[in-house]
């Protein structure tokens, strides 16, 4: 809010001709010059519903692990956080481009509790969003520290527009990191199991290779990641192929 001060000066002397104002008629234009402030300040400084090339979409985005459960873990890092850092940096992508995003978590927590099962809850958290795009986001580890490289897996049997929309993100991470690897449907996840709308796991690279995990560290990197994903995911809604 915005506070205004009277303004000061010296009193100027009454014109000869002076027209009386009832009170009433006063307050009533008074009243009205405030009603027409009102509107013409609210368009300006409303804020407007979020358009662009992802309006009415709604993405539901999974940030694997959380909490007790590290995930993946490198030398200094570890899955949990570098998965949800960039969940919140493509979240915020995303929106900007006119999407509504629904994240599994924000924070370093899973969804157990004693009565409810975290692989349960996520799930039906993608039933519940209404999401029209799904996208789960891990890191890789493996015991030959040489493996590397970000990739987008899919399963195509639950909805068969999720090979369209891994391999547009595998692309987009190809051109980017130049990762050797192709979009594949060889993985087992329970995201990809359960999503009936196009669903995507992107493993976004190998704790375990040593330089893999320094460029994962860096903020600059992650950024990267989650452009090469909010791209692709333009590309798709476009019906780009």
């Amino acid at each position: 809010m915005i506070l205004m001060r009277s303004a000061k000066g010296r009193h100027r002397r009454r014109p000869f001709l002076f027209l009386a104002i009832p009170r009433a008629a006063f307050a009533i234009a008074l009243a009205l010059a405030g009603a027409v402030a009102a509107t013409v300040l609210g368009s300006i400084f409303a804020p407007s519903a979020a358009v662009g090339p992802l309006s009415g979409q709604v993405i539901y985005i999974d940030p694997g692990h959380g909490g007790i459960d590290p995930g993946a873990c490198g030398r200094r890092l570890k899955e949990k956080d570098v998965v949800l850092n960039v969940a919140l940096y493509l979240g915020v992508r995303l929106e900007k481009s006119g999407a509504r995003v629904v994240y599994s978590r924000t924070g370093d927590y899973d969804l157990q509790t004693d009565t409810k099962d975290d692989v349960e809850e996520r799930i039906k958290l993608v039933k519940s969003s209404g999401a029209t795009i799904v996208i789960s986001l891990h890191c890789n580890a493996f015991s030959d520290p040489a493996e590397w490289g970000a990739q987008t897996f899919y399963n195509a049997s639950r909805n068969p527009n999720s090979k369209r929309l891994a391999m547009l993100i595998q692309e987009e991470l190809v051109r980017a990191t130049g990762t050797p690897r192709e979009a594949s449907a060889r993985l087992d996840h329970f995201i990809l199991n359960h999503s009936d709308v196009p669903a995507v796991t992107v493993e976004m690279g190998f704790l375990s290779n040593p330089k893999e995990e320094s460029l994962l560290a860096s903020h600059l990197y992650r950024q990267k990641i989650a452009e090469c994903i909010r791209k692709a995911v333009i590309s798709f809604v476009s019906g780009a192929i």
